[in-house]
């Protein structure tokens, strides 16, 4: 193993020296996690990783919100078609001719989306 024989010193505020001495308990010293620090975030498969996780994350936030409302919207149309149809309002060759085949594509769509995400989500975390 080469000799450490370098010595290098910086300033840093108050925050920063308690933030890295924090971060550098599962370490064996300030200066393996310094070097380590170093050698995973100068390597840029791990910047791309991260970014893409990142991207992914986003993606996952914003499409999570996007289902929750398509879904609330889903249950409150199928509610109201119940209603109607209790109320005789509506005819049963209608919902099963017309309203459960566009229940079925949107569920089917639905669930391709989710196997997308989670075969996203393998490639992501295998690379």
């Amino acid at each position: 193993m080469k000799q450490r024989t370098q010595f290098i010193q910086i300033r840093v505020t108050e925050e920063e020296a308690r933030l890295i001495r924090e971060k550098s308990t599962a370490y064996f010293s300030i200066s393996h996690f310094v070097r380590s620090a170093i050698s995973e975030f100068s390597n840029i498969d791990v910047k791309q990783k991260l970014r893409l996780l990142e991207e992914l994350s986003n993606f996952y936030r914003e499409s999570r919100t996007d289902l929750a409302h398509i879904g609330g919207n889903l249950n409150q149309s199928v509610k109201r078609v119940n209603e109607l149809a209790i109320a005789g309002l509506l005819s049963s060759s209608y919902i099963s001719q017309v309203l459960f085949p566009e229940i079925e594509k949107t569920r089917k769509a639905l669930d391709s989306f989710h196997r997308l995400l989670l075969s996203l989500t393998k490639k992501a975390s295998s690379i």
